[in-house]
């Protein structure tokens, strides 16, 4: 039986993970190399000594000691958690005490099993947060910082969707900064980014709510999709978001339209019993939007009963 001992103890040894074994009366009869290492001890300064001696009383009474009073009532204890060891640093460890029962399946001992997942945690965060970043970055616009076309076109028909379910107007808006060839052409592409940067920046402040969207499609388009109660908050908050584009005085002294930036907006509303696809819904505001820019620009042309207001 001894030899079986010595050669079970030889073997658990040299195991990376941390093991002991502690008796009925919470004393040590064997720890190995990695267990003794975690704790900055020696076989035999932990030999017949009381855990509570090694881990700390605190520890002892408040965490462990319930744990093994159920482990030698017959519960398999196992459980993953970040562990303080004695240097202060923490740990994030797969714990299992296992009882060790003689021929009448009476427990004798128990073994403590730990094994350190601390970088394997972390890796996993750091994944998580990766993917995290990478998953904002490819639903973002990297100029202007709006949601970019690929998550337009997810979210779009999911958004109408919704808004039929759950009984609500939905509008959508395209948004196109006038002349905006030619103010690249009068200031250069530098001046170009800068504009649509700010314009960008507005648009966003306009809409707060969780879901409320805004994108950048292409070069200068933008668009909004928003939920309302009443029709005409659309024409509103259309009507306030180009006044601020204007205020921005962003100068175009090549514009036929005024001598600052200016934008022409396209939008449709969509009511809840409308079967009309993305796609449908899509086209109609870019008509609008077209329409408005024919019309001479800086306005908004709007699918409601208040058409070509300025």
């Amino acid at each position: 039986m001894e030899q079986d001992l010595a050669l079970c103890y030889q073997i658990l040894n040299g195991s990376d993970d941390q093991i002991a074994v502690i008796d009925t009366k919470y004393h040590y009869i064997f720890a190995n190399e990695a267990y003794l290492s975690a704790y900055h001890t020696q076989s035999e300064e932990i030999i017949n000594r009381h855990l509570e001696d090694i881990i700390g009383s605190d520890t002892f009474n408040t965490v462990l000691k319930p744990q093994l009073v159920e482990c030698y009532a017959g519960k398999e204890i196992s459980y993953e958690r970040w562990i303080k060891f004695n240097d202060k640093a923490f740990r994030f460890m797969r714990v299992s005490y296992s009882a060790l029962r003689d021929k009448e399946n009476q427990v004798q001992a128990i073994t403590v099993f730990y094994r350190d997942l601390t970088e394997q945690k972390q890796l996993e965060v750091a994944l998580t947060e990766s993917k995290q970043i990478i998953e904002q970055i490819s639903i973002t616009d990297w100029m202007t910082e709006l949601h970019s076309r690929v998550y337009f076109d997810d979210v779009f028909p999911k958004m109408i969707n919704i808004s039929k379910r759950n009984n609500q107007l939905l509008s959508f808006g395209l948004i196109d900064i006038d002349h905006f060839t030619e103010y690249n052409e009068t200031y250069g592409e530098n001046a170009g980014d800068d504009a649509l940067k700010k314009i960008a920046h507005m648009i966003k402040n306009a809409f707060n709510r969780p879901n409320d969207y805004t994108f950048r499609l292409d070069g200068n388009t933008f668009a909004m999709l928003f939920n309302v109660t009443k029709s005409n908050d659309v024409i509103f908050l259309a009507k306030r978001i180009r006044q601020c584009v204007e205020s921005l005085n962003i100068e175009h002294i090549n514009s036929p339209v005024t001598p600052y930036l200016t934008v022409s907006m396209g939008i449709t509303v969509l009511e809840p019993d409308q079967e009309d696809s993305a796609d449908v819904v899509y086209r109609k505001a870019q008509k609008l939007l077209d329409t408005a820019k024919q019309k001479g620009k800086n306005r908004i042309n709007c699918d409601l009963s208040l058409q070509d207001k300025r």
